[in-house]
């Protein structure tokens, strides 16, 4: 079988697993995915991974307003871990406002347009944001 033939069709097989395994039963039965074919699947994947971003908080998440809580500040409010074990490193200029956080308090974590520092961390009791970027380990 000739290999361009062959690449398409994986495509399409791929892409509709992708919407069978992520959506439960009683999802795909409530938005009809159960419906499609898999080539349908796959062209409906494609034009999600195209038009949208996947959120880091979910949205029945942010909906329910079960925010991961402030755990520690650490180096002097250079880096800030939160109850999901997340660690993020905080912009420079922000870090007097992100002093001021005392623990437990639940943080809002939201997409900013800072390239820099991609997320907003916002504290719920106060209102005051910082500009952060989500790191694996402590590097001070």
């Amino acid at each position: 079988m000739n290999f361009f033939y062959f690449f398409p069709l994986a495509f399409f097989i791929f892409c509709s697993e992708i919407l069978d395994h992520t959506m439960s039963g009683r999802e795909r039965k409530k938005t009809g995915v159960y419906k499609l074919t898999d080539k349908e699947k796959s062209l409906l994947q494609s034009w999600i991974n195209t038009h949208y971003e996947k959120r880091e908080i979910p949205l029945e998440q942010e909906a329910t307003g079960k925010h991961a809580v402030l755990q520690e500040n650490l180096c002097n409010s250079q880096f800030i871990r939160l109850s999901d074990q997340t660690l993020w490193k905080v912009d420079p200029e922000n870090t007097p406002i992100a002093q001021g956080w005392i623990t437990p308090v639940e943080i809002i974590v939201t997409r900013s347009k800072n390239t820099d520092y991609p997320y907003q961390l916002t504290n719920s009791l106060t209102g005051s944001s910082i500009g952060a970027e989500k790191i694996e380990k402590l590097t001070p």
